[in-house]
Parts: C-alpha cells; sequence; structure tokens
C-alpha cells in the first residue's frame, strides 16, 4: 500500500486550495520579500458559511489588486478550505495567509482583523470571533 493511500485510508483532514496567492504566484509576489506572514484561521459551521467567506476573501483580493500601492506593503498569500470530517453539514475550516512587505505597516495593521470594521464584515459572514484565529511570524534577521 503507498504512503499516499495509507494516508487517505485514516480519514486524515485534507486541504483543498480554493484560491490563488502571493506564494501561488511568482509574478505576483514579484521581487518582494516579506518581512512577516500571518495565517488567519475560520473556522465555519457549514458550507454555505464556508462559501460567505471563501468569497468574501476573493472579493478583498479583487479589491486589493486594483490598489497596487498597496500591494508594495502585503497581499494576501493562498487561500485553503479544510473539510472538517464527520461534519454533515459542509463545515470546516478556512485558511488564510498574508505576507507582509514592511515592518512599520505590519506593526500597524497587524491587530486590523480584530478592529470595527473586520467584525462587522465577520458577523455579515456569520463567523462569530471565537471561531478565528489569527497568528503572527516574523522574519529573524542575523
Amino acid at each position: 500500500m503507498s504512503i499516499v493511500q495509507e494516508f487517505l485510508d485514516q480519514n486524515a483532514p485534507t486541504r483543498v486550495r480554493v484560491l490563488n496567492g502571493e506564494d501561488t504566484d511568482a509574478d505576483r509576489r514579484g521581487d518582494k520579500k516579506s518581512v512577516a506572514r500571518s495565517e488567519c484561521t475560520y473556522y465555519c459551521p457549514d458550507k454555505a458559511t464556508a462559501r460567505r467567506c471563501i468569497d468574501a476573501l476573493e472579493e478583498s483580493d479583487r479589491r486589493l489588486r486594483e490598489r497596487p500601492e498597496e500591494l508594495m506593503l502585503w497581499d494576501w498569500q493562498a487561500t485553503y478550505f479544510e473539510a472538517e470530517q464527520d461534519n454533515p453539514n459542509g463545515g470546516g475550516t478556512v485558511i488564510l495567509g498574508v505576507a507582509w512587505y514592511d515592518q512599520e505597516f505590519f506593526d500597524d495593521r497587524r491587530d486590523a482583523w480584530f478592529g470595527t470594521m473586520h467584525q462587522r464584515i465577520y458577523q455579515q459572514l456569520g463567523i462569530p470571533m471565537e471561531n478565528i484565529e489569527v497568528s503572527h511570524w516574523t522574519r529573524l534577521t542575523a
């Protein structure tokens, strides 16, 4: 039995890329170097909530690409969906990365996800704050 088949037989969670980002598109990233990375996870109890979340991220990405001056400061990375096993409603977790290219901008905006505007968006999507986690990593310099 192959390792892949063994993995699939274990009914392990599978991540599916649902949107591309700067980490999956070399032309989009260009020669920019990230100074930090954020990972945002949104637990969606059902398929409809997951779909609203992914659609909202896709629309946000479209708007961001219309403002190229901001793309010099940050960009979305790929978005994934990880279905929750045994969830009869089709729920799971949407996972989004953010690449930050400017340290000062990162320091200023790293907690934007917690602000009033984002909280309104989460409410419209049907995702309570307790279903959202954000982790940040910064580059170590020698």
